[in-house]
């Protein structure tokens, strides 16, 4: 199975996350770090981004939660995604609050929907700016990859 994690991390927290995602999931993984600095936005954010989600079976993506919505930009990627369309979709999202999960699920849900991607997994990680990231909610996650692989292997 070969995977692609596409994440943005600001604070290293969701960074953190998908790294244990990524230990239990195994297999190939490429990775794509998106960097939303001021320099990288200038140097790297391009409108008309143009990576072919073709050699992936599995697209996974990882981001922290801006005013309760998917953050902006990782929702830019997604839109200009080539070939994204039927793929299995893994996403993990990271934020301070426990109530900005279902606000961002529902966001989440109408991008993927433009895409017509097949969500094969959510989770949604508490944060509080770091203070709460524990040992428990990274191993959660590392069985949240140990599950997608499970469901890939399994087919449809």
């Amino acid at each position: 199975m070969k995977s692609l994690i596409v994440y943005y991390s600001k604070t290293g927290n969701t960074e953190k996350v998908a790294r244990s995602f990524a230990r239990g999931l195994g297999g190939e993984i490429d990775w794509v770090k998106l960097d939303l600095s001021p320099e990288g936005i200038l140097k790297g954010f391009q409108p008309k981004f143009t990576l072919d989600a073709r050699p992936y079976d599995l697209f996974c993506l990882g981001a922290w939660v801006m005013v309760m919505k998917v953050h902006p930009f990782l929702a830019a990627y997604i839109r200009e995604c080539k070939n994204l369309e039927g793929k299995k979709v893994a996403v993990f999202l990271t934020g301070g609050a426990s109530f900005s999960r279902n606000h961002a699920y529902e966001d989440l849900l109408h991008i993927l929907e433009e895409k017509k991607v097949k969500l094969i997994g959510f989770s949604y990680t508490p944060t509080l700016l770091g203070l709460t990231l524990t040992k428990g909610k990274l191993k959660k996650m590392e069985q949240f990859g140990r599950d997608m692989r499970r469901i890939m292997e399994q087919g449809d």
